[in-house]
């Protein structure tokens, strides 16, 4: 996926379009601007991951992406006011279900789940207003 800032605040977290080439490095560079800006943002997945996205995944590119996520767990906790994802929980494959479980464990962030865009859009401005950080049990 790849990240859309344009409607900061909000940040959506896109489907890569057909023949685009993903850039990681591109993302993290993104993703260290959104943190150098110093202000709260929530992050908006289109869609749940994929198995077949993990598995696209090398593990060099997942240990970079665990080494990052560690190195900047700090800004993200401060700035992420929380992350949402269309769709519903109960119809994520389990290891999907897990593994955005124990993100949101690991790094203490709220993760909640919408069923539209404007839901999504609602929920986030919501987090954006209250201040609230940390992970939530839903």
């Amino acid at each position: 996926m790849r990240l859309d800032a344009d409607s900061f605040p909000i940040v959506w977290m896109r489907d890569h379009d057909h023949g685009d080439e993903h850039n990681d490095a591109a993302e993290r560079a993104l993703l260290l601007q959104l943190f150098s800006r110093g202000e709260r943002f929530v992050l908006i997945a289109e869609r749940a991951p994929r198995p077949s996205d993990l598995a696209e995944s090398t593990p060099e590119d997942r240990k970079e992406r665990a080494r990052m996520l560690k190195a900047y767990k700090s800004e993200m906790v401060r700035l992420c006011a929380g992350m949402i994802l269309i769709g519903r929980a109960s119809g994520l494959a389990l290891p999907i279900r897990r593994a955005i479980e124990g993100f949101s464990s690991a790094m203490g962030i709220r993760f909640l789940f919408a069923d539209d865009g404007a839901a999504a859009l609602k929920l986030a401005k919501e987090l954006l207003g209250s201040g609230e950080t940390g992970a939530s049990p839903r």
